[in-house]
């Protein structure tokens, strides 16, 4: 096998619980485009995705939000474009992406896409403004994708895109990964990574969760999104760490929070530093850290922390309230 098979998420953590409050956040997730084409069975856009507030953000509005981050004191460690949308649905993308790279305001930046509307000016260039490229597989076939997305595609194009991409990749680390439901068999397995691991560096199969609150999937909540079992979590990590700015420029806490439940700031009006800094953010902190999740909406009923991030706070929560109220 070629390819490294290693899950997404970054291995060389630091102890989040050390660093809170963040002077800067660790990542901002920007949304270049709050609309899909695909409406998978178990994702908002395909159960939910009339409910969705869309947009595509404009290049005014992320040069701003890239102009933002340069007030913080550090760089971030992470710029992810991605949100509830496909970012390559924005024709602009490529502008957008060229100026986050001359700004030099993260550590690292990647995209989350599903790959299929790859263009060859796309393939030739997303990765001389990337560090990394993240694309989700939903199945082995046209008739998979039929199925799993309810979406016609042609798989063998993007199966041939794909590996143009990896041809172009240059220094940009190319991830490809797919959900167990997809991988139902050791045939298929070996299938997956015959198909990919010669034109990727990284690839996985991840176990598909309910990762999503008020979204009703069937899919089983015993499993972590990576590896081994879940742990329930009573304090939020995500809060902490980063904050999601959606198309239109509302930010939320995080992007699970795809009803907007929880907007903390508009940076239509607001920087991402005071946004970040606000007391609305401050206030969910103290109320996650006071153990108060299960009486915030849509928090009560997520289980992100529990079922697809390494972070974990609980332990630390005293010490952790200690830092914030002294702030």
């Amino acid at each position: 096998m070629k390819a490294k098979i290693i899950s997404q998420p970054c291995h060389e953590r630091l102890p989040l619980w050390k660093h809170i409050p963040l002077t800067t956040p660790f990542v901002i997730f920007l949304e270049p485009s709050g609309y899909c084409n695909l409406k998978c069975v178990f994702c908002v856009h395909g159960a939910a995705g009339q409910k969705l507030k869309k947009d595509f953000m404009s290049v005014k509005l992320f040069e701003k939000l890239i102009d933002d981050l340069s007030a913080f004191p550090d760089k971030i460690k992470m710029l992810r474009v991605c949100g509830n949308g496909e970012p390559l649905m924005n024709k602009n993308i490529l502008k957008m992406l060229q100026y986050a790279q001359e700004k030099k305001i993260s550590e690292k930046t990647e995209l989350i896409t599903n790959g299929i509307l790859l263009t060859t000016d796309l393939i030739e260039n997303l990765p001389r403004f990337l560090d990394r490229i993240i694309i989700s597989i939903e199945g082995l076939c046209s008739a998979d994708y039929q199925q799993i997305c309810n979406t016609k595609i042609n798989f063998q194009n993007l199966l041939d895109n794909l590996g143009a991409l990896y041809s172009h990749r240059g220094k940009c680390i190319i991830h490809i990964k797919i959900h167990n439901e997809a991988i139902f068999s050791e045939s298929r397995k070996k299938t997956f990574f015959d198909m990919f691991s010669s034109i990727c560096d990284e690839v996985y199969i991840e176990n598909l969760v309910p990762m999503w609150p008020q979204l009703n999937t069937a899919y089983s909540t015993n499993k972590f999104r990576y590896e081994g079992e879940l742990i329930k979590r009573q304090t939020c990590v995500q809060i902490f760490k980063g904050v999601q700015v959606q198309a239109d420029g509302e930010v939320v806490p995080c992007c699970i929070d795809w009803k907007r439940v929880n907007v903390i700031g508009d940076t239509n009006k607001n920087s991402l530093f005071e946004i970040w800094n606000s007391e609305k953010l401050r206030k969910l902190q103290i109320e996650h850290l006071s153990g108060k999740k299960g009486k915030i909406e849509p928090c009560k009923d997520c289980l992100m922390n529990d079922c697809c991030d390494f972070d974990n706070i609980d332990p630390y929560v005293e010490e952790c309230m200690q830092r914030l109220c002294r702030k």
